[in-house]
């Protein structure tokens, strides 16, 4: 019977506090960004949230929403420095995405909602991960590009231009919330994969939830001889 008892590492010090760091950046933006969305054009009345864009009020929402932007395009950085041997492995998992993958998105959402289904053993990233790795990576550039048109572009740029920019970074805002919210949900209230915020709070996962939701990448490291494994945890017998 396979070992379950203790915890087995899943992410390096860096790896926890490049997650960490880019998601404050990215909560600050988003509530200093709402009252921007609400009022995108400053020459026009000031209703709902406006009115907090004028004065000091409005001129340090665009301070701290400027210093959180530089942040999260500065984030990845401590990633690529901190822990550079675990950067390319990583990315290469995250985008290859394979008929496993594609199995346990389809059949996860009646799993995680009444138990029925069998899920496909997975990597050290599930599906789930990777479609939310890939929104996170394609808003990181919109974001920062059409944020950047709008910073300095003003005036030197056409209209057109820099509404598209403003459009560009109000689609992005909406599907990076509607993950971010359920990345909360899953990571945070599920009972079932709330057990996995572990690993991005300390790096560490009971080694029992990671044998049910990464098999794939359990076994591979133990197979290499690369898994680190430490005793405690809830003692258990995986299934």
């Amino acid at each position: 019977m396979a070992r379950a008892r203790g915890s087995i590492k899943k992410f390096s010090r860096a790896q926890v506090l490049f997650h960490w760091f880019y998601g404050s950046a990215w909560i600050v933006l988003a509530l200093t960004g709402l009252t921007f969305m609400w009022r995108g054009d400053p020459t026009g009345p000031a209703v709902g949230l406006g009115p907090l864009l004028q004065g000091s009020v409005g001129q340090t929402l665009r301070l701290v929403h400027r210093i959180a932007a530089v942040g999260l395009m500065a984030s990845p950085l401590v990633w690529l420095l901190g822990d550079p041997k675990s950067v390319w492995p990583d990315l290469k998992e995250l985008f290859a995405f394979g008929r496993n993958d594609l199995k346990y998105m389809l059949i996860a959402p009646l799993y995680y909602t009444t138990g029925r289904g069998q899920l496909p053993p997975q990597g050290k990233f599930n599906g789930g991960h990777k479609v939310n790795f890939y929104v996170v990576f394609i808003t990181f550039f919109t974001f920062a590009g059409s944020g950047l048109v709008m910073w300095f572009g003003r005036g030197s740029v056409s209209d057109a231009a820099f509404h598209t920019a403003q459009f560009v970074h109000s689609l992005s805002f909406f599907l990076g919330s509607g993950l971010f919210l359920l990345h909360v949900y899953l990571t945070a209230v599920h009972p079932f994969t709330r057990r996995s915020l572990s690993a991005m709070v300390n790096g560490w996962m009971e080694l029992q939830y990671a044998r049910l939701d990464h098999a794939e990448w359990v076994e591979r490291e133990i197979r290499r001889g690369t898994a680190q494994i430490r005793d405690g945890g809830p003692a258990a017998e995986a299934r």
